[in-house]
């Protein structure tokens, strides 16, 4: 069930990494390929000036996988972006713990 949220990222880019990133955060959590959503968000970010340049910033949606696996999983997306956004650029990822007892799938609790 892992969902992928990414702001500040070209659409074309995530396009051209989604299939990278689900595979290897697929190997490392053991899930399925397609339990897997990746999600494009449309964003602009805004200073005190107006608009400023936007950094990737990558939000998982997930039932908590401990530290070891949350730290495999930002080097994976790291490692994919890097390339793209350059050395001196921020990456963020930021992990959302999803509690079981609030999750539902076609209205059946999970």
């Amino acid at each position: 069930m892992p969902h992928i949220r990414a702001r500040g990222i070209d659409q074309k880019t995530l396009e051209g990494i989604a299939e990278k990133i689900v595979v290897q955060i697929a190997k490392v959590t053991q899930t399925p390929h397609d339990h897997f959503t990746v999600e494009h968000i449309q964003s602009a970010y805004i200073t005190k000036g107006g608009a400023s340049e936007a950094y990737p910033f990558i939000e998982i949606l997930w039932f908590d996988r401990g530290q070891e696996t949350k730290t495999k999983v930002a080097a994976i997306i790291d490692n994919a972006l890097r390339p793209v956004v350059g050395e001196m650029t921020d990456i963020t990822v930021l992990f959302s713990d999803l509690r079981g007892q609030d999750y539902y799938e076609n209205r059946e609790h999970f």
